[in-house]
């Protein structure tokens, strides 16, 4: 087929259109020249079309590629003072870092040998393109332009718009984005536009262009990337990889949809492992990695055994997101959807949840059900949901269901069951562990931890600066008055036999807990806080500083408003405005928020890059998900950066094993190990051999929460 006979239209937008089937894909797969500028070299490993790439090579196609490298501001600095040898390697290593990165996730290895080998073969060329200094080229200002040209023998199609050559800026469920197409065919004045871009593209290309420099993929960069390439294999490559998202597309509701998303690579091996294992298991996956939508693909695998999915969510900002989730999942298969909690009662009327809940008798349209766990776990919920081995029950956050109350839902009968939680195990709860642990059946091996969603490429890989701080005297004094008192109360229990005393026990976490409060509260905490934003903080950037309670938070502030930051946000359940404008003005124009727990769980703000934590905790569980909502992947985020302000142990914490101090470090160190800078933490590690303090036996205990079990920062009040 040739570009004249494609059917195209003048313009395409997101989501009323599918661009990449509607066009590019097509396009692509006519055409025997193509050239392009875009944003970032980063993402150029999705402009791989697998279905169209072989026919694009077969039909003797060549690509000419103008992007932007993604640099720090010191390479910037060499670069806008054009091509040299020091720009040259600056670019270069920038390059095979991230080309190192595309190998090394197991999901991206066959399309980054691809990559390679048509760079090797000559069917791609790539130079590289930014501000020079004559435009005033500095740190964070790109080459962004965004232009398209296809031709074949005889004809030739230009196309200019907002969408960058990633799967986001092509896929129907990625960025809202929009595309005006010209063809020769169409013409004069269309003539005119092509021959336009045409002439701009060349002059791009050749270094011609006013105030934008150009220069060839350093020969370093290319040498290094043709060494991975594998020429005589690279077709049987794309056929694996088709194959692959064939398999994918057997789990995905939306595989029939144009655009429709699919499983990533590690949500396959999740989902068949969990078959294998009987359908029953946790999926133990880091946060941001896609575990919502692993277990969409579950609820479609049980709707096709004429199974009911029960879905438990532990706050209302969850119970919207999934509800939104489900119904975009199944539209196409006219799901019924019974709301339970969140406000919505109907499901008590009438014995609605029984007949909701029992087999289906005649085919018809697929039954799910959606409760918070509060209403869930209520005796009126379980006495009226009608359990057995056609009930799939689905757990979000599934750590919740180990609270004492939430427990009450492990007696219900079910069939399939599949938990979901980056971290399971409850910090100092073995008994609410183990419940869940025993109801799911375990993990679902192998866990997908921060390393593996980094190397994937499901999270976005992270620089770490830790800064330690002290208390001061007056806090010091108090921390270890209280530290007295409770090795003194802990060796006369021991001694007397009274350890499981339920009284003694009381006291001895009242104890922590009030030591731990010195540590969250600590007043260093807020000057570090105004010196590293006021150090670090550009505007249009996106921060999260995390605060232990509200009283920090209004602190805090009011620290950086004096200290001339202007563009703060607060953010917490208690706030007088609206959190939902309050994000979207967040997401549009940049800032910081400042906030304390409820943005833990729930919230999706994947261009956060920068995050500065202040909140002192013993919890995996908080620091875990707090690391992951700064590591989604976004539009043009190649890194993030995490500033976590800990509290230094004194000599005299010697040995505490159960010291917040101690976790403190330790959740530093492993914080540390999985950044892209693990030198960042050996400071740590010296000073914690020096008090004597083993951070690899950090552990949880009582110090890990005071404030109870509850969703989204603070205990909500269920709606009726």
């Amino acid at each position: 087929m040739a570009l004249r006979d494609l059917t195209l239209k003048k313009a395409y937008h997101k989501p009323e259109d599918d661009i990449a089937s509607a066009f590019y894909l097509p396009a692509v797969a006519a055409a025997t020249q193509y050239d392009r500028a875009v944003g970032f070299f980063s993402s150029s490993i999705y402009l791989l079309a697998w279905p169209s790439l072989k026919q694009f090579v077969a039909a003797g196609g060549r690509m000419r590629l103008i992007c932007s490298p993604v640099l720090s501001d010191q390479d910037h600095a060499a670069l806008r003072d054009g091509y040299s040898d020091r720009a040259d390697e600056e670019a270069a290593a920038r390059i095979q870092d991230d080309f190192a990165r595309l190998r090394a996730a197991p999901s991206l290895a066959k399309p980054a040998t691809v990559l390679a080998s048509l760079v090797a073969l000559g069917v791609i060329d790539c130079k590289l393109a930014w501000i020079g200094e004559a435009a005033g080229g500095r740190p964070r200002r790109l080459f962004h332009d965004k232009i398209g040209l296809l031709r074949d023998a005889d004809s030739e199609i230009a196309f200019k718009g907002s969408m960058n050559e990633t799967w986001p800026g092509l896929s129907l469920d990625g960025n809202l984005e929009s595309v005006d197409v010209f063809v020769s065919w169409g013409g004069e004045r269309e003539q005119e536009r092509i021959d336009d871009e045409r002439a701009y593209f060349d002059r791009l290309w050749n270094n011609d262009w006013p105030g934008v420099v150009t220069m060839p993929l350093p020969s370093s960069a290319r040498t290094d990337i043709i060494s991975a390439s594998d020429a005589s294999r690279w077709p049987e490559l794309v056929d694996e990889i088709c194959l692959e998202l064939e398999q994918a597309s057997r789990w995905s509701p939306e595989a029939d949809r144009p655009g429709g998303r699919v499983p990533r690579v590690h949500q396959v091996k999740a989902l068949d492992a969990w078959v294998n294992a009987g359908r029953r298991g946790i999926f133990e996956h880091a946060t941001g990695s896609g575990k919502t939508f692993s277990a969409i693909c579950a609820a479609n695998d049980a709707f096709a055994c004429d199974e009911i999915p029960l879905f438990l969510v532990p706050s209302e900002l969850l119970f919207l997101q999934w509800k939104d989730e489900l119904r975009q999942a199944f539209s196409s298969k006219g799901l019924q959807l019974l709301l339970c909690g969140a406000g919505h009662a109907d499901w008590r009327r009438d014995g609605l949840l029984r007949s909701w809940t029992q087999p289906s008798i005649v085919p018809g349209p697929p039954r799910a059900v959606l409760a918070t766990v509060q209403t869930a776990s209520s005796a009126v919920f379980l006495d009226l949901c009608e359990g057995g081995e056609h009930l799939f029950l689905v757990a979000d956050e599934v750590h919740r269901l180990g609270a004492e109350g939430a427990r009450r839902i492990f007696t219900l009968d079910s069939g399939p069951r599949l938990g979901l939680s980056a971290t399971p195990e409850r910090a100092g709860d073995a008994d609410g562990t183990r419940a869940i642990l025993d109801y799911f059946c375990g993990v679902v091996p192998p866990p997908f931890g921060i390393t593996e969603a980094v190397k994937s490429g499901a999270l976005t890989p992270y620089a770490y600066n830790v800064h330690p701080i002290y208390l001061d005297a007056d806090e010091q004094e108090r921390w270890q008055k209280i530290t007295d008192e409770y090795r003194r109360l802990y060796a006369r229990a021991k001694a007397n036999g009274e350890i499981g005393d339920v009284g003694v026990g009381a006291r001895l976490k009242m104890l922590l807990i009030r030591r731990a409060r010195i540590v969250k509260a600590a007043r260093g905490k807020v000057d570090i806080a105004a010196r590293i934003l006021r150090s670090h903080y550009q505007p249009g950037q996106r921060w999260i500083v995390y605060c232990d309670d509200q009283v920090q938070l209004g602190v805090v502030q009011r620290a950086l408003h004096m200290a001339g930051l202007n563009d703060v946000y607060e953010y917490h359940s208690a706030m007088a405005g609206d959190r939902g404008r309050t994000l979207d003005r967040f997401n549009a124009l940049g800032g910081i928020i400042v906030s304390i727990r409820c943005l833990d769980e729930g919230v999706d703000i994947p261009a956060v890059s920068h995050a500065l934590i202040l909140a002192s905790s013993r919890n995996p569980r908080e620091f875990i998900q707090r690391r992951g909502r700064v590591l989604r992947r976004a539009e043009g985020k190649s890194l993030a950066f995490l500033h976590d302000v800990i509290v230094a142990p004194h000599a005299s914490d010697e040995g505490d094993g159960n010291s917040i101090l101690t976790s403190e470090i330790a959740r530093a160190i492993e914080f540390g190990s999985h950044a892209i800078n693990p030198a960042s933490v050996t400071d740590l590690k010296l000073l914690a051999h020096s008090v004597g303090l083993d951070w690899n036996a950090a552990s949880g205990g009582f110090e890990i929460d005071d404030e109870g079990d509850a969703g989204a920062g603070t205990k909500e009040k269920e709606r009726p």
